[in-house]
């Protein structure tokens, strides 16, 4: 089909990124990400740049109102995209609804242990901002040749001060009663799109699996 609209939703370690970036290669979607839209409005210094800056600079979050203006301004150039971490809250939801219709919201589900057990085992390489190198590890499913040391750059690897199991549940249990349940609820209803939960403590292939042939019958 010639537009192909498509979100992901679900916690953190639930496998997101994972997934968008195979299915926007594939499907030859753009993959928006709010956090990369935000630091590129940043860098283009306009004057909703500029008060962006301002708010991040000072330690805040960036309101619903200027994520929901960032994010409509770039979805009127595209009629292909992939939408990950964008709705956070269902003010956002709705917003999208009136802005862009959606074909598929695709709901990654995993229990609160595996995704504990996921989040506080990965590692990053302290050069992880280095766009040479991307290195990210996990000490049980993906652990470096060396302990401690990234297999791409040879540099330090790291746990995020987040990624450690006690701040990990605080930060699903905000997901879940801040995103997970009322964006659920509010898909489940929805009537523009197709909503899918999926089993994502499956192999990242079997998922991806799951989500192409749910895309079976679009054409690109």
């Amino acid at each position: 089909m010639e537009n192909l609209r498509i979100l992901f939703i679900g916690p953190a370690g639930a496998g997101k990124g994972t997934q968008a970036a195979k299915l926007a290669e594939e499907f030859k979607l753009e993959h928006i990400s709010t956090g990369d839209l935000i630091r590129n409005e940043i860098k283009s210094e306009s004057a909703l740049g500029r008060e962006v800056k301002a708010i991040v600079e000072r330690g805040e979050l960036v309101s619903d109102d200027i994520v929901n203006e960032i994010v409509k301004d770039k979805l009127q150039t595209t009629n292909r995209f992939l939408l990950d971490g964008y709705p956070r809250t269902l003010e956002q939801a709705k917003f999208l609804a009136e802005v862009s219709p959606l074909d598929y919201i695709f709901a990654l589900n995993v229990r609160k242990e595996i995704l504990v057990e996921r989040l506080s085992g990965r590692r990053m390489c302290s050069k992880t901002q280095d766009p040479n190198c991307k290195g990210m590890f996990h000490i049980l499913f993906t652990p470096p040749k060396i302990e401690g040391q990234c297999d791409l750059c040879g540099s330090e690897l790291y746990q995020r001060k987040d990624d450690n199991p006690e701040i990990i549940e605080k930060r699903l249990n905000s997901y879940e009663t801040e995103t997970g349940l009322p964006l659920t609820e509010f898909y489940n209803k929805y009537k523009s799109g197709k909503f899918i939960e999926l089993d994502a403590e499956l192999s990242p292939d079997e998922v991806y699996k799951n989500i192409t042939q749910s895309l079976a019958q679009a054409v690109v």
